[in-house]
């Protein structure tokens, strides 16, 4: 112990150990005490956290329903039992519900050091099946008691952990000087005093003869040893390598690579350069006496370029790296060059030097250019298409994806590439064969309007396929996919304009034929009527002229069913009437006079008519159905003629309500939906049922006239036809429907906004 104590000059290790040891051994203990101290503090602040927790579930409903039931003195009660649980200091209710937050009593005192922790409940009451907020529960809990003995405990554990940590610290020293740094001494003093000339007396450290295990120092021993055994070697085989250099030296002057060395400073002087540097244009001896450094040689472009690559290699700690930038020659040319660099250190790892080879790279980067510039513009070109652009190769995968398609799919090239093309568009999955024939026969195959189904909303697309008959992944095929749902869209509304036009007018003449025969048979059917009516005088005064009884002919026709026959002929003429008048209102544009009003209670007229309308008797009730609102604040009114568009609602809600009853529910209800939105300069008006939907040959013939899926007599197939001609003609609205099997049906109507006046 003396001993070590009073060790050599010169011997600074033994004590930056006793240094390091103590200020490891004191970090861990402080980190530790740290720890230990604040899963205390948590441990204690969680109790006060459990007691708020216990009040906000344990008291909070029962003071809501007080507060509810405005019992102050049973909230007072309550709050001072929750102040017994631990840690709570203060308890405050507060009233919400007229609509501030107004204190209504309290428990306790806030402390004053500020060593607190707060929370706040909602208060809510379950009123007729919903929650009401009716106030709020604020809770105040006190932490000096736990931080006042955590500092207790900071002092006991610090000093015991001090203690403990100084005499470790000093008996791992002591075991460190007797086991390491004795050894440590007598290699440094044997590496001093070794030399070139000295080579031949060993390295033998002071340690006992009779150990049974070869540990470390018996290893770094013997390393010594067969270091001085390889320098003896070593020095023998340095003059094959001088001779193997001076040969190597003359394969570089040869090859179409410049060996080059220069040292890690401004402007990178250049001590080393292979004569054969005269391809590049320069002599080397230019370089070699210092009159041009490395640096001056680089384009001026490249150069900032160039110290920064190096710079941040070097920041890296690399070894070795890859250069590429343009240098230029006396002669004035610009010569691309390719350079791979070795760093060089010193015993220290300074960087020294860079050591590497430069080579002309000027062809291959022409051709790069050129290939990279065909790349770009082939990549542009495609990416500048309106089409989405997808390339596959003969197994189905994703080669080629442009901007569109990143567009349309949202997923960019990086999340498709590789991908097998129906999952990333699954609608063609019904078309591999259509693709597959294409890739397999070499030849162009299209199919218009394929069904896309997105958001569900039904798209349709154009699609393309062109084989590539000739690419690096084998076969493969290019598809173009162009969207023409619009375009659909405005083919089938042309479609059904050019309908209603031409059936326009057919409906006008074929009222007017059939208006005048049917006032004929509603007058002969009234006059036969009126004509046996004993109710009439002049009828008693003709039948007692002939001695007949009325009363018996009454009685007469009415057990043969004679006057149900009546009434039944004018029952169908008043409906045959109302059919007429449906044709005619088809056929020309009203002239009724409009009034600006207000979507919101139109709809809400429209829906009272209906509930009114509908009444149990029917199959499809309408009070049945339930009703869901959507509408927008703030919507513009509209000029319109008002009983005109209710009438259009009052069909849209019946023939969504007779829908709605062909469909068994089970557990849902049948529902139908209003919204209301503005769209650009129209008020957009939807109305959704969740009814049985409609197939799609049915959806494009719904507003055609005459047409109608409904059982014979519940249905003329003018409802519709009629409501599109109001909204179309008589509003220059538009009148659209969406729908799907199982899915419901939309009925989409706009409508112009009405203009504001001055």
């Amino acid at each position: 112990m003396i001993k070590f104590l009073g060790s050599r000059k010169g011997q600074v290790l033994p004590y930056r150990l006793l240094i390091y040891i103590l200020i490891c051994s004191s970090f861990f203990t402080i980190l530790g005490t740290s720890v230990q101290l604040y899963m205390e503090y948590r441990s204690d602040v969680s109790e006060i956290e459990k007691a708020m927790s216990q009040i906000e579930n344990s008291y909070a409903n029962t003071i809501s329903a007080s507060l509810w039931d405005i019992n102050i003195d049973h909230v007072k009660i309550q709050l001072e039992g929750a102040k017994k649980l631990p840690g709570m200091r203060y308890l405050e209710v507060s009233d919400m519900t007229s609509g501030a937050v107004e204190s209504v009593v309290s428990v306790g005192l806030i402390p004053s050091n500020g060593k607190i922790i707060e929370k706040t409940f909602v208060l809510s009451h379950l009123v007729d099946g919903r929650r009401v907020d009716v106030g709020q529960l604020r809770v105040v809990a006190d932490l000096e008691n736990v931080i006042n003995r955590l500092k207790h405990r900071v002092f006991v554990v610090l000093l015991m952990q001090g203690i403990k940590t100084f005499l470790v610290a000093l008996c791992i020293l002591i075991i460190i000087y007797y086991m390491v740094t004795r050894h440590l001494q007598s290699m440094a003093d044997y590496a001093q005093e070794m030399d070139i000339d000295n080579l031949e007396r060993p390295l033998v450290l002071n340690r006992r003869k009779n150990r049974k295990k070869f540990d470390e120092f018996d290893k770094v021993a013997k390393a010594f040893n067969d270091m001085r055994l390889n320098l003896i070697r070593d020095i023998a085989e340095r003059k094959k390598a001088e001779e193997a250099l001076m040969q190597s030296n003359m394969i570089v002057e040869k090859s179409p690579v410049v060996l080059f060395k220069w040292r890690a400073e401004d402007g990178w002087p250049v001590e080393l350069v292979s004569k054969n540097v005269t391809q590049l244009g320069f002599n080397a001896d230019d370089f070699m006496s210092g009159k041009i450094n490395f640096i001056d040689v680089i384009h001026p472009e490249d150069r900032g370029r160039a110290i920064s690559e190096v710079k941040k290699h070097q920041n890296s700690g690399a070894d070795h790296f890859k250069q590429e930038y343009r240098i230029i020659a006396p002669d004035g040319r610009v010569i691309w060059t390719e350079d791979s660099i070795v760093v060089a250190r010193d015993a220290e790892g300074v960087i020294t030097h860079y050591m590497g080879i430069v080579a002309d790279s000027t062809e291959r980067k022409k051709s790069e250019n050129e290939l990279a510039r065909l790349r770009n513009l082939l990549k542009n070109t495609i990416d500048s298409m309106p089409t989405v652009l997808v390339g596959i190769d003969d197994s189905g995968h994703i080669i080629q994806w442009n901007r569109s398609a990143e567009e349309e799919t949202g997923l960019s090239w990086k999340e498709v590439k590789g991908l097998p093309l129906t999952d990333v568009f699954p609608q063609l999955e019904s078309e591999q064969e259509l693709i597959s024939e294409a890739v397999s026969m070499f030849k162009i195959r299209e199919k218009p309007k394929v069904p896309f189904t997105v958001n569900g909303a039904i798209l349709y697309k154009n699609l393309k396929v062109y084989p590539l008959l000739d690419s690096e992944e084998g076969g493969g095929a290019v598809l173009l996919i162009d969207d023409v749902t619009m375009k659909s869209r405005l083919e089938e509304m042309m479609i059904q304009t050019e309908k209603m036009m031409s059936v326009g007018g057919l409906a006008a003449g074929m009222a007017h034929e059939i208006n005048n025969p049917l006032g004929a048979i509603l007058s002969g059917v009234q006059g036969a009527e009126r004509r046996l009516s004993p109710s009439l005088p002049k009828n008693v005064e003709v039948a007692s002229e002939i001695d007949l009884d009325l009363d018996k002919v009454q009685e007469y026709m009415d057990k043969r069913g004679i006057i149900g026959y009546l009434r039944g002929i004018s029952d169908a003429g008043r409906r045959a009437a109302q059919i007429v008048r449906n044709m005619l209102e088809f056929s020309r544009k009203s002239e009724s006079v409009r009034v600006t009003t207000d979507v919101k209670g139109l709809l809400e007229k429209s829906l009272s008519l209906a509930a009114n309308d509908y009444d149990l008797k029917k199959k499809y009730d309408f009070k049945t159905i339930d009703i869901r609102r959507d509408y927008e604040q703030g919507l513009p009114q509209i000029n319109i003629t008002e009983t005109e568009i209710e009438q259009v609602f009052l069909n849209i809600f019946k023939n969504a309500a007779q829908a709605m009853s062909d469909k068994d529910f089970g557990d849902e209800r049948p529902c139908l939906t209003l919204r209301t939105r503005k769209d650009g300069g129209f008020v957009r008006i939807e109305v959704e049922d969740n009814g049985p939907g409609m197939e799609e040959d049915v959806r494009k013939r719904v507003f055609e006239p005459f047409y109608t899926t409904k059982h014979v007599g519940l249905g003329t197939g003018l409802g519709l036809s009629v409501s599109y001609f109001i909204i179309a003609r008589n509003h220059e609205g538009e009148f659209l429907v969406e729908s799907e099997p199982g899915k419901g049906t939309k009925f989409i109507i706009r409508l112009p906004e009405a203009a504001v006046s001055s």
